[in-house]
């Protein structure tokens, strides 16, 4: 099998691959679908955007960086494009109520484009007059088709501050507040339920459970993001009860503390899964300043309702398989939160073949014009124990976007076929990977469409269900 060319190959590329930002629509130019990677934003500040600039194709975030224009900014990227005649545009902004909606007008070539040439359409401007916070955000054709929905937008937690400041304080729907004596000094302790709610994922792990999430962005505060943990306290009962020295013994679910996310620690008593309910809270945590010197920094916890969802170990959840005229687009879940890098392989089960013989397959790898490390994650295509394969390095969350490309498996048989892997005597090209003029298209000539049953397995055991891909 011929490997993958190095990743670096990717950016000699870059020149070809035009950045579009903010065009006018040519007269008649006919209203398009965004593209699977397509992107829909309002960022509140700088760091925000800092955090989601590396999810963007290489020439896409270079276009953001060359004209930023302020914050709050609107954002929007109708996806990669295969030839140019393609744009977008940002109109409108409108307060209704509670909600900010956003005209958007999308355009693209009258006809079939003869060459090939990857574009990234994008606009972007700043904004000044929000709704307040929480608010919806509704991104949406000039026709009223809905593109990109957010609910309840606001901004990042403060971690420092007074007891009011710190930690969450929007959608709150109520409140508990307790005063209290430690010794010669006066303690506070607010608790507050929001209306925001979470899905926690747990699996079975020895006789107990692992507990994890993927915590919002606006909970992310790097060294500074909150300890966050599961309860079924009665919110007046933590407000009565919770001290510093004693949080592990009140901030518990069964009597048993369950932190979030915990990768390595040792959690002090397992919670078997039968004992695990369907309901409780996240509760994140805060110390406030102290208002005065003979009083305790306060204590602020926000509770959120949280619905506790069971998973299989090692299970691969797919949230999204979609096929662009360039790519396959996933969103890939795996539980539980690996404590490792994880070794992804991607297998065409019955894999279809052409007049010609060859066997049509796909390729996971990191996305062409991009960069393999992401937030939270890397990913890098290299050998390991067992064959080649697509590695999720040190990731930190448990939801993941990977991309994959067509190739022509030849003299390849068998009901699953990985081109990473192929069986002997079969060759798989692997230059779709680093072709800026590649399209599925292209590679399939008359072949085109055709459906893929696809499955993501790992040497390691992770595995997903079976699922189909159509592709243009």
């Amino acid at each position: 099998m011929n490997k993958p060319l190095a990743p670096i190959l990717l950016t000699l590329l870059l020149a070809a691959c035009i950045p579009t930002p903010g065009p006018r629509a040519p007269a008649g130019a006919p209203g398009v679908p965004p593209f699977p990677d397509a992107r829909f934003a309002l960022y509140l500040d700088p760091e925000a955007l800092r955090q989601d600039l590396p999810t963007l194709p290489l020439p896409a975030a270079e276009a953001v960086r060359e004209r930023l224009p302020g914050f709050p900014l609107l954002f929007a990227f109708l996806g990669t494009a295969p030839s140019e005649g393609y744009g977008v545009r940002l109109g409108k902004a409108v307060r209704e109520g509670g909600a900010l909606k956003v005209e958007v007008r999308t355009w693209g070539p009258a006809g079939p484009q003869g060459k090939v040439r990857y574009t990234y359409p994008l606009d972007l401007r700043p904004l000044t007059d929000l709704p307040p916070f929480p608010f919806e955000l509704v991104f949406h054709t000039p026709e009223g088709r809905v593109l990109h929905r957010r609910e309840r937008v606001r901004p990042p937690v403060a971690t420092s501050g007074k007891a009011e400041e710190v930690g969450d304080p929007y959608g709150v729907v109520a409140r508990w507040e307790e005063v209290y004596r430690d010794g010669p000094y006066l303690g506070r302790n607010l608790v507050r339920l929001h209306e925001e709610a979470f899905a926690v994922f747990y699996t079975p792990e020895g006789e107990g459970s692992r507990f994890y999430l993927d915590l919002p962005p606006w909970l992310l505060r790097g060294q500074e993001t909150p300890l966050c943990a599961l309860t079924d306290r009665p919110p007046e009962d933590l407000a009565r009860k919770a001290r510093g020295s004693l949080l592990g013994q009140v901030l518990t679910l069964k009597e048993v503390f369950v932190p979030l996310n915990q990768r390595h620690g040792l959690v002090e008593r397992p919670l078997p899964p039968d004992r695990v309910p369907e309901r409780a809270y996240v509760a994140c945590l805060y110390g406030a300043e102290a208002p005065r010197p003979e009083a305790l920094g306060p204590l602020v916890l926000d509770l959120y309702p949280a619905r506790l969802v069971r998973r299989e170990p090692q299970s691969v959840e797919v949230l999204r398989a979609e096929a662009g005229p360039t790519e396959l687009v996933f969103q890939v879940r795996l539980h539980p939160l690996p404590l490792g890098d994880v070794p992804l392989d991607l297998y065409t089960l019955d894999p279809p073949r052409l007049p010609g013989g060859e066997r049509v397959v796909a390729f996971p790898y990191h996305g062409f014009d991009r960069d393999p490390t992401q937030p939270r994650y890397a990913l890098s295509l290299h050998e390991g124990p067992g064959g080649f394969f697509l590695w999720i390095l040190q990731p930190e969350v448990h939801t993941f976007t990977l991309f994959a490309r067509l190739t022509l498996c030849q003299k390849a048989e068998g009901k699953a076929l990985s081109p990473l892997n192929p069986p002997p005597g079969a060759t798989c090209p692997s230059l779709p990977l680093v072709q800026a003029s590649y399209t599925h298209r292209g590679l399939l000539g008359p072949g085109a469409p055709l459906a893929l049953r696809l499955q993501f397995r790992s040497p390691e055991g992770w595995r997903s269900e079976p699922f189909v891909v159509t592709v243009p």
